[in-house]
């Protein structure tokens, strides 16, 4: 039987390889998220209640929550996708192999 030449070896997987991340800043929030929060928010303050500084810091607070959790989930997607695509190398190894074995004469189930 050869070896694959992809150099998949069932024997070694690939180490787990972080996804490209975008950058963030230490607490995991996009750079830029809070002071764009804030700024929409010292809008919206002006208008509803007259008092741009607490629309400033409500804003700012919840651009980087969503911020957070848009960059936590774009990093569950790419494990997921990491983790699929070992799968894919596995059953294509495991077809390589039967076929080469039934080429020999070998029966596999």
């Amino acid at each position: 039987m050869g070896r694959a030449t992809d150099g998949f070896d069932p024997a070694k997987p690939p180490p787990a390889q972080p996804a490209a991340k975008a950058p963030t800043t230490a607490t995991g929030t996009t750079p830029g998220a809070g002071a764009r929060g804030a700024a929409r928010g010292a809008v919206v303050g002006e208008v509803v209640a007259d008092d741009p500084r607490a629309g400033a810091a409500a804003g700012a607070v919840a651009a980087r929550g969503q911020s957070r959790r848009q960059n936590a989930a774009a990093g569950q997607q790419a494990q997921q996708q990491q983790q699929a695509a070992s799968s894919q190398q596995q059953q294509a190894f495991g077809k390589a192999r039967a076929a080469c074995l039934e080429g020999k004469g070998y029966t596999v189930k």
